[in-house]
């Protein structure tokens, strides 16, 4: 049997850089690009791999179609939600992408809407996909830091976990040409550590005060993940006594 290898989870979590890290890396995988739905991918031959944040949400439909066909394996991305909530896409550098309850489609033509599923739903939805136990231990939880930190530690973590073999390293991705015909999604980049906790820079500071005020389920997200322990950072923050970071 083929496999498929199926790259999820949150927006602005990095799936776009793991991406791009698979498509110079990994061998004998079909990776194609920018970005298409698992299902439009699922049927072409041999070994393949598809990115879409939201085909969590169409995580049944996918199992459906791969099962006596195909392997499947997933990449579930996540990132402190703070760090989500602060995030542009730089189509529409007048407003957050992401927020608690929605975030912004971006179509190539139109005007951008808020009308896909926000932080807390798409935390919820992923949690519903590893109690299913549909996949067992097919799947990897990879948070974006520990992608950056250490491309290195994660790159053996999949080879190990879900049997990938790979032809160059993670770190060095951004010197390497794309190894499939799918077209480039990080151009010729670096790591870029500076972008973790960004979410403490000033500028920032009312955002992260109204959208935890608003949605204080974020809180229970935060902790779930492991970014914190309890709520006294937000105290601090709030009353101007966090630290906060000099740049974004």
């Amino acid at each position: 049997m083929s496999r498929h290898l199926l790259v999820t989870g949150h927006a602005r979590a990095g799936s776009t850089l793991l991406y791009s890290m698979l498509q110079r890396c990994l061998t004998g995988y079909n990776i194609p690009g920018p970005e298409f739905p698992a299902r439009a991918v699922l049927h072409m031959p041999g070994k393949t791999c598809s990115r879409r944040s939201f085909d969590i949400f169409d995580f049944e439909k996918i199992v459906a179609a791969a099962d006596g066909k195909k392997r499947l394996d997933m990449i579930v991305m996540l990132r402190d939600p703070r760090d989500i909530i602060t995030s542009y896409d730089p189509r529409m550098p007048d407003d957050y992408a992401c927020s608690a309850d929605k975030s912004y489609f971006v179509a190539s033509q139109g005007k951008p809407e808020q009308i896909l599923p926000g932080v807390l739903k798409v935390h919820s939805r992923i949690q519903e996909v590893i109690d299913s136990g549909l996949l067992n231990e097919s799947v990897v939880m990879l948070k974006y830091e520990h992608l950056v930190e250490n491309p290195g530690r994660v790159q053996s973590l999949l080879a190990k976990t879900l049997e990938l073999e790979f032809d160059g390293d993670f770190a060095d991705f951004h010197k390497r040409e794309i190894s499939t015909h799918g077209s480039d999604l990080m151009g010729y980049r670096t790591l870029d550590q500076s972008r973790i906790e960004k979410w403490r820079a000033p500028h920032h500071r009312d955002r992260i005060i109204d959208q935890f005020t608003q949605f204080p389920e974020l809180h229970d997200m935060v902790i779930s993940m492991g970014y914190e322990t309890s709520t006294d950072w937000f105290d601090a923050f709030r009353d101007g006594q966090g630290r906060i970071a000099a740049t974004a």
